[in-house]
């Protein structure tokens, strides 16, 4: 379903307990994001130090970045599950003139301004960039920044920062890994590119999923903005 189609949802709120018996309080959350993709691409920036060195504003529109991606670029959506993420991002009061998704327990733990992640798949952050760029109606993504591939030693642009584990720590990078991978099996009308970085290799075992270098995605922007 295109979000152009999504009005928005009702979603459980709070469950109480009355006389043994769990009541579910649900809420109606309406649609507080509109994006039409139009045709584009849509973009979704990872942490994954494969990215350092590529000029994130060379990109069009549409950008899905992750978590702390805001501190150094501001993409055109910013997906944020952690919770002391999303507490960062509303004392930053970033989400007052940007786009931010997360779930509806942050919202009303932390309140600020963002808008809530529709039909919430219950992934890490990149994953749920991807979903939601699906549910805009983007039919091809570009993946960058994702290097989950194997488990070592924290590679994230941002270790060694607040809301982030040190560079020492080892990191299940292939749990995201495997998590994509699924994701992607389970959308086979949607095209994977991903850029740089290293990805599990069963990933372009699939019809759908392919890999090019950074070279090839700057020759790819330049066409496409030639051609549009």
């Amino acid at each position: 379903m295109a979000l152009s189609q999504y009005k928005g949802e009702e979603i459980i709120d709070s469950i109480t307990i009355k006389q043994g018996q769990k009541h579910f309080n649900r809420v109606w959350m309406p649609r507080t994001v509109f994006n039409d993709p139009q045709g584009k691409d849509g973009y979704i920036i990872g942490n994954g130090e494969s990215r350092i060195g590529f000029d994130l504003y060379s990109l069009p529109q549409d950008t899905y970045g992750c978590n702390a991606l805001y501190r150094d670029y501001e993409p055109d959506y910013l997906i944020v599950v952690d919770q002391l993420m999303y507490k960062e991002i509303v004392d930053s009061g970033y989400g007052e003139k940007n786009t931010v998704y997360t779930n509806r327990n942050n919202m009303k733990k932390y309140k600020g301004v963002s808008h809530l992640i529709p039909h919430n798949p219950h992934k890490g952050a990149g994953t749920t960039a991807m979903h939601i760029a699906i549910m805009d109606g983007h039919t091809h993504l570009y993946c960058i920044g994702f290097d989950c591939d194997k488990d070592g030693p924290n590679a994230n642009v941002y270790k060694d920062t607040p809301c982030y584990n040190d560079s020492k720590t080892i990191v299940h990078q292939t749990v995201w890994g495997n998590q994509i991978y699924q994701f992607i099996q389970s959308n086979p009308q949607v095209k994977w590119t991903f850029v740089g970085g290293n990805q599990p290799a069963k990933m372009f075992d699939l019809d759908n999923c392919t890999s090019i270098s950074y070279n090839e995605l700057y020759t790819h922007i330049n066409t496409h903005d030639e051609t549009a």
